[in-house]
This record gives structure tokens, sequence and C-alpha cells, in this order.
């Protein structure tokens, strides 16, 4: 667990470290708003391009190599963005971290699940998400500042050196034995038995990219409209990094079919609180709802979605990739469709809305399932 601990919190200390200043250096570059989006975007699109192959790269090199190598992929190209300043080659280096961060997302959720029996994946992912959580509390912020000071250098460095820890993380993983012979990831049968395998995971992520969604309207829109987003957002992650402890041992207990509905109606909740963007009281305790809520729904997602894979190392690693496109792709419908909701509607209009789809996808997922969850997570997939 300590080499997933380490991994988790230096890739996305360096995600959100560069997320939060490469924008800035873009425009400082002469790329223009535009052009820093571009680079944002070329790096989502290369994770998703690569995270459907991920389970081909896992049982072709095993787990400890296939992170070690998604951490040189997303730490290289680091030492080199002081000296690059045209949009072209910015974005080719974009793209490469893309590729990195896409394997190190799936491997780190799929890693975990595989070290940990079923009644126990629940602390355990509550802990992988509390550190990727704390990652982005100490990441963003050191981001922002040093690119107001202009430090791109340090911050560069900084991104480099926490990168190298998920190389460290992979080493503390336990030595595997040689791995299986991979099917070529574009035969036709592994896409069948793919598809039969995604079937019962539909509902929740259905939800998880409903939540994300939400999430995505949440953390782009909200500084747009409201003067205490700071102080609000900062609320939200702090209260998610809790959350996700808390969650852990509830879904261990009571399982998380009896979990997610609580945590996705106060997540809606939360989201609604938006609205009001002028009530600075309502809008703290708001985010802090969404977040505490927010992170219960992540744990109880992909809990979810592992235990309908089964305990077999291809089966939790089509989960892993499925819920983490479901955050990627969720998180992205929430940036680009909230901005003409936003621009016709204004902040009563978009919150709201996120929030009435992360109900309406709660009640598709209870349609779904002809058998609730019984209890805990040594329920039988199906149960």
């Amino acid at each position: 667990m300590a080499g997933a601990l380490i991994a988790a919190f230096g890739g996305f200390a360096s995600f959100n470290l560069t997320l939060s200043a490469l924008p800035a250096y873009a425009v400082r570059s002469g790329a223009g708003p535009a052009g820093a989006g571009a680079l944002t975007a070329t790096l989502m699109a290369a994770t998703l391009v690569v995270q459907p192959v991920t389970p081909w790269l896992f049982a072709r090199i095993g787990r400890r190599q296939s992170l070690a190598l998604s951490g040189v992929l997303f730490g290289l190209p680091c030492p080199v963005l002081p000296a690059v300043s045209a949009l072209p080659a910015l974005t080719a280096l974009a793209a490469v971290r893309g590729l990195g961060f896409g394997v190190f997302v799936v491997a780190g959720v799929t890693f975990t699940a595989e070290l940990f029996p079923p009644g126990a994946r629940g602390r355990a992912i509550g802990w992988y998400g509390a550190v990727v959580g704390v990652s982005g509390v100490l990441g963003a912020p050191a981001g922002i500042a040093l690119a107001r000071e202009r430090a791109y250098p340090l911050v560069f460095a900084l991104a480099t050196a926490t990168a190298a820890l998920v190389v460290a993380g992979a080493f503390c993983f336990p030595r595997a034995a040689a791995p299986a012979p991979a099917p070529e990831p574009g035969h036709r049968r592994t896409l069948r038995a793919t598809g039969r395998a995604l079937r019962p995971m539909t509902g929740p992520l259905l939800v998880e990219a409903a939540s994300t969604t939400a999430y995505g309207v949440v953390f782009t829109f909200l500084p747009l409209t409201a003067s205490a987003a700071p102080g609000a957002l900062l609320a939200a992650q702090v209260s998610t990094v809790l959350s996700r402890l808390g969650a852990g041992w509830l879904i261990d207990r009571y399982g998380a079919r009896r979990v997610l509905p609580p945590a996705v109606l106060l997540t809606a909740l939360g989201t609604a609180a938006g609205a009001a963007p002028h009530e600075p009281v309502l809008l703290l305790a708001g985010t802090a709802l969404f977040g505490a809520s927010f992170g219960a729904v992540q744990s109880a997602t992909l809990v979810l979605a592992l235990q309908a894979a089964g305990d077999h190392p291809a089966g939790l690693a089509v989960a892993g990739v499925a819920w983490n496109v479901a955050f990627d792709g969720g998180t992205g419908v929430g940036s680009l469709a909230g901005g003409p909701v936003l621009s016709h509607g204004g902040p009563a209009a978009l919150f709201p809305a996120a929030a009435a789809v992360l109900a309406v996808f709660l009640l598709f997922d209870r349609w779904v399932t002809r058998r609730p969850d019984t209890g805990k997570c040594t329920s039988p997939p199906g149960d």
C-alpha cells in the first residue's frame, strides 16, 4: 500500500502543479488563452486515448514496470518545458505527459484494488483518494502562486521531482509473477469480452460520469460567478480529503450500494448551492457539503465497478479503465457544456441543472440495479 500512496501523491502533485501553472506559461510565451486551453485539452485527450489499452500493457510488461513507465512519460518532459515556448512543441510535450498520466491513473486504482480483498477495498480506496486530495490541496495553490511570481523553472523542477515519486512508488509494489500472454488490444474477441464485463458496471459508471460533470461545472465556473470562490473551492477540496477516509469505512461496513444514494443526493444539493453566488456563507457550506459527498460518490462508484468486475486481474483492469474514463469524460462534459448554459441562464440555471442531471442518473442506476447490495463489499458480483 505504501507504494501506491507514494506514487499517488507524486503523480497527482505533478499533475496539479503543471495544470495550474502551464496555462499561464503558455500565455506568457505568446500562445494566448486559446493555446493555453489547447494544452490542457491535448493532455486530457492523450489520457483518454491510452486508457483503453492499459490492461494489455499491464499484462504485457507487469504492474511495476507499467507504473514506472507512466512516471517516466509524465515527468520526462518537465525539465524540457523551460526551454520551450512555441505552441506546437508545448503541445507535443503535453501529449507525452498525457500518455503517461493515462497509464498512471488506471494503474493506481487497479493495483490498489489488487492488493486488498473486497471487504477491505473501501478503506484502501479511501486512503488512496485522500492522498490524491492532499496532493491537489498542496499542488494546485503552489502552482498558481509560483506562476504569479513567474517562477516557472521552479514549478517544472518540482513537477519533475514529484513525478519521480511515481517511479519510486512503483518499485515498492510486491514483485508479481511473470505476466500472462496478453491478447492484442484491437482483437474482436477482446472487445466482446470487454463489452460483457462493462455491462454490470453501467449504472455506477453513469453516476460517476454525472458526478464529475457536476465537479467540472463547480470547479470551472464557480470562480467566474462568485467572489468567494477561492475559499469555497478550498473547502470542497479539504472536505473531499476527509470524506474519502470516512466513506471507505462506511462502504466496508454497510456496502457501497447503501452509501451511494445519500452521497449522490448530498452532492446534488451541494452543487445547487452554486446558484447563490452572492451568499458567501451558503456557498461555503454548500461547497463543503459538495466536497464531502463527492468524495463518498467516488469511492462508492469505484468499489461497485470493481465488485461487478470480479476478483481476477483482467476484470479489475477493465473496471479501473472504465471508471477513469467516466471521471475524465464527465469532467470534460461539465466544463464544455456548462459554458453555454451559464451564458444563457446564469448561475441560477447552470448549477441546479448539473444537480438535476446527477439526480436523474441516480434514478437510472436504481432502475438498472436488479439486486441491491445486501451489505458488504464481500458480496459476490451481481448480488
